[in-house]
């Protein structure tokens, strides 16, 4: 590694259900945006759609960002919003919605980048290679393993080890789709591991190392 800044949040707050956590603030507990600079030249940078604990440092809207950028010169850039600024183009998007958003709202923003990002970048050969990697599941002891905020009571909240299906993730692969809209869609394929969870009422994030590593592992082989 060259060089690397992760914007570490001073003050970040245990999560629902734990008394007293090992880690309130600094190294190690949430960030915002992220950069990371190689030897061998590659850099890597992750900025969020939203949660920055000071909005007046976040991006307002990531994807009409990027809309506007295709719609005025044909190609996409990291934005203003890194950790440090990108020495070169992007040749390599990765792209994910997230978990904390409605079926209404993740349909409304997957349509959105599909077909006014993904598709006109892909169609124009100037883009970058686009890879979009599908919502983990969510393991919570519902009907579908979804968190339910009106009905949620202790026996809910409990992980269950594995669910039949993750809507997000279904939603994701019909509206995208290898080769026509985006050039790579890995799947987390994790229906069976919900006993890899953080538990203790969060059945959505996963222990580290864990899950999220094989995923990053097969992004990196898929590159």
């Amino acid at each position: 590694v060259e060089q690397s800044e992760v914007q570490w949040r001073k003050i970040s707050p245990c999560p629902e259900g734990i008394a007293k956590c090992a880690i309130t603030g600094g190294q190690n507990s949430g960030f915002d945006a992220a950069s990371v600079r190689f030897t061998n030249g590659m850099e890597i940078h992750y900025v969020p759609h939203a949660g920055f604990r000071s909005q007046a440092k976040a991006e307002p809207n990531v994807l009409q960002r990027m809309k506007s950028q295709v719609d005025n010169m044909g190609q996409i850039d990291f934005g203003t919003k890194t950790a440090f600024p990108a020495s070169g183009p992007m040749t390599h998007l990765v792209y994910n919605l997230g978990i904390h958003r409605s079926t209404r709202q993740s349909r409304r923003m997957l349509t959105h980048f599909a077909s006014d990002i993904a598709m006109p970048l892909m169609k124009s050969k100037r883009g970058p290679k686009i890879f979009y990697v599908t919502t983990p599941t969510a393991h919570f002891n519902t009907t579908d393993g979804q968190y339910l905020p009106d009905e949620m009571n202790e026996e809910k909240k409990q992980c269950i080890d594995r669910v039949t299906h993750n809507p997000k993730a279904e939603l994701e692969k019909q509206i995208l789709k290898a080769g026509v809209n985006v050039d790579v869609l890995l799947d987390y394929d994790d229906l069976e591991l919900g006993a890899l969870h953080v538990h203790k009422g969060d059945c959505v994030h996963y222990c580290m190392p864990g899950a999220a590593d094989v995923v990053g592992a097969r992004l990196l082989e898929s590159f």
